[in-house]
Formats: structure tokens, sequence, C-alpha cells
């Protein structure tokens, strides 16, 4: 039976194309780091604007004011952020108490970024970027009368409103 089965190892040629090298991934657009949105209903306002239903990117504006509803790269609609957080527990406990856990933690980072490289070049991975946590929701508050949304990326956090 043995005689049957495939070769196995680390040694073996990886036969056919690996995932980096076909076109829809080589030549595709390149994916946007902001989540999206998912409007299922019509959204209209007093003035008679309309957010018709589809996917939209939102994105966060540089001075954390505004959250803005694009779509194609186009701009949809903004809203005011009302609420800002950011996580800042992993960065204390990040932070090494001396130099001998500071010099450790280092290596342990280098030997890490080497290992990505590796897998990188053999097409094991995707990215040498790592993997950020998006997330947005949206939902109708009717006490308010207004849509709440919600942005999540990485540590950051924001609501925003449409009336």
């Amino acid at each position: 039976m043995e005689r049957l089965l495939p070769p196995r190892g680390p040694n073996i040629y990886n036969a056919g194309i690996k995932d980096g090298d076909k076109g829809f991934v080589r030549y595709s657009y390149p994916s946007s780091k902001n989540p999206n949105l998912i409007i299922v209903d019509p959204i209209s306002d007093d003035d008679g604007n309309v957010i018709m239903p589809g996917y939209y990117e939102l994105i966060l504006s540089a001075d954390r004011q505004i959250l803005v509803l694009a779509q194609s790269g186009r701009q949809v609609a903004s809203c005011p952020v009302f609420k800002v957080e950011e996580d800042k527990t992993q960065e204390q406990i990040a932070q090494p108490m001396d130099n001998k856990s500071q010099k450790k933690a280092d290596r342990e980072k280098k030997k890490q970024e080497k290992k990505n490289k590796k897998l990188f070049r053999e097409g094991k991975i995707e990215s040498l970027e790592p993997e950020i946590y998006t997330n947005a929701n949206i939902q109708y508050e009717e006490e308010g009368n207004y849509y709440l949304i919600k942005y999540e990326r990485g540590k950051i956090r924001a609501w925003g409103a449409i009336k």
C-alpha cells in the first residue's frame, strides 16, 4: 500500500502553479484595508438623498472626525463620528521590563520575520504584513430615529450616526 501513496516529506518538488502566480491573484486590484459595510435597505434623508443597498467601504478620516461611505473609490456619503476608542492594553503587556528580556524579544521577532520571509518566498503565505481585524456594522435605532454605524480596524473603534 505504501508504494501507491504519493511521496511525503519536505524535499518533494511542489508541482503546479502557486496561488501567487495565478493571474487573478497577481494582477487583481489590491484589497482594501478598510472594512466593508453591507447596506440591505435604502437609507434616505429629508432632502431626498438616498443611499442604495449594496456593499460599501467604510473609511475613517485621518482626524477621526468623519466616517466616509465609498463605493468603487467614489464617496457616496459621510457621517460624523461621536465616539472613538483605541485599545492600548496590548502595548502595555508587550513592553518588557529589563534589558535582558528586551534582547530576547528582539531575537524572537527577527527569527519570526526570517521564517515569514521564507514562507512568502515558497508561496505558503500571501503577504508579509500581519492580518488586521476589520469589521463594520449598521443598525437602526428606533428611539432616536437614526442609523448607528460601528467601525473597527485593528485597535481603533469608532461610532457614527446617519440621521
